[in-house]
């Protein structure tokens, strides 16, 4: 876990707290506190303010990496929430900018936003450090900047994420109790170098170190099922047949690999994928899916409105781990039958009243 610090840009600024609108949305309004929402990652997080402004607002979305159903779920939410009428109305402009996992095209973005005039920046990194410079600059300039999902390392940034190293212990701890401690397990990497899939390596390994009989086989899957089909195939061609599976995502990918080389679904612990939670209702095999809600990026918009508000917030804030396991499964509920298999299923976020549809997740009717 990251412990941090943060410069109090400016004192007092009275708390914010949702109402519901007349649709069952929220609104902000100037009461009691959003503390149900914005929870501080731990007992030593900061809460943080920043100069008040007049809306509207100039916000922009700096995204890394654009290359799988996650991602195009996040952005998709975000310019659903940014449409809503009680957020549209704090807005002026609201657009996103995906750089290919290029750290030097994300910083160019960044820099482009502050010469634009945005009061504020959304980050979704494509390193944890390699922005530091860009965003440092940005927030000297007078531009607020959040960072979620890959979150940066920065002080100068407010985080908006889930606790990426406790998902993949939990992950870890799941496989070790199902494996009795011993045996081989095929560890499926996200996107290399990025701050999810360092976190929840670390935790996994941590855990896994701790058992003598447990080996491990790394590669990466890249979150996306193609890729992560094609490493596994490569792995079990290399290793035969695996114990247990961690996976960051892609797990539709590593059983389709499996199925390919004629073995049986060995304890998986991965994802929030659709796929991946339909297979386990099917076949019954043991699992964990523990998912990363694209709608941490209405979220991080929200945080980013209240700060320029003036209102005070966690520094870092933590959204609460959706975990569902084989007998959790519920169609309809945690997934669904008549959705694509890529399709990620958390994407509402009740702690913070936040509820989204397929539309709002694909852009699309249905």
């Amino acid at each position: 876990m990251r412990r941090r610090r943060f410069l109090e840009l400016a004192a007092g600024a009275a708390a914010g707290a949702w109402l519901l609108d007349g649709a069952g949305h929220r609104l902000w309004a100037d009461e009691p506190s959003l503390q149900a929402c914005f929870r501080p990652w731990d007992a030593k997080t900061q809460k943080i303010s920043w100069p008040a402004k007049k809306p509207p607002y100039k916000i922009g979305l700096s995204n890394s990496y654009d290359g799988n159903t996650w991602r195009s779920e996040m952005l998709h939410i975000a310019r659903s929430y940014a449409k809503r009428a009680h957020v549209k109305r704090y807005l002026a402009d609201f657009h996103a900018l995906s750089a290919g996992n290029d750290v030097s095209a994300q910083i160019a973005h960044i820099n482009q936003m502050v010469l634009a005039g945005m009061d504020a920046i959304l980050v979704d990194a494509a390193s944890p450090s390699g922005l530091d410079g860009a965003i440092d600059k940005a927030v000297k300039s007078g531009v607020l900047v959040v960072s979620f999902d890959n979150t940066v390392t920065t002080p100068k940034s407010v985080t908006v994420n889930e606790n990426q190293y406790e998902i993949g212990r939990r992950w870890a701890q799941f496989l070790v109790k199902q494996m009795h401690g011993e045996g081989t397990v095929l560890m499926v990497r996200g996107v290399r170098g990025t701050f999810v899939d360092d976190q929840r390596t670390e935790g996994g390994t941590d855990v896994f170190e701790q058992h003598s009989g447990i080996k491990t086989v790394e590669v990466f899957g890249d979150w996306n099922n193609d890729t992560a089909q094609q490493v596994t195939a490569n792995a079990v061609a290399a290793n035969g047949a695996f114990d247990g599976i961690w996976c960051q995502g892609g797990d539709v990918g590593v059983v389709r690999a499996l199925d390919d080389a004629g073995l049986s679904i060995p304890p998986m612990a991965g994802e929030a994928e659709n796929g991946f939670r339909k297979l386990a209702a099917q076949r019954h095999f043991p699992m964990l899916s523990i998912g990363q809600s694209p709608s941490l990026s209405a979220v991080a918009l929200a945080v980013a409105i209240e700060l320029l508000r003036g209102h005070k917030v966690p520094q870092d804030i933590a959204i609460p781990l959706p975990a569902v396991g084989t007998d959790d499964l519920k169609a309809g509920v945690n997934y669904f039958p008549h959705l694509p298999d890529n399709f990620y299923t958390p994407i509402d976020m009740p702690a913070c009243g936040l509820s989204f549809d397929v539309h709002d997740a694909t852009g699309m009717a249905g």
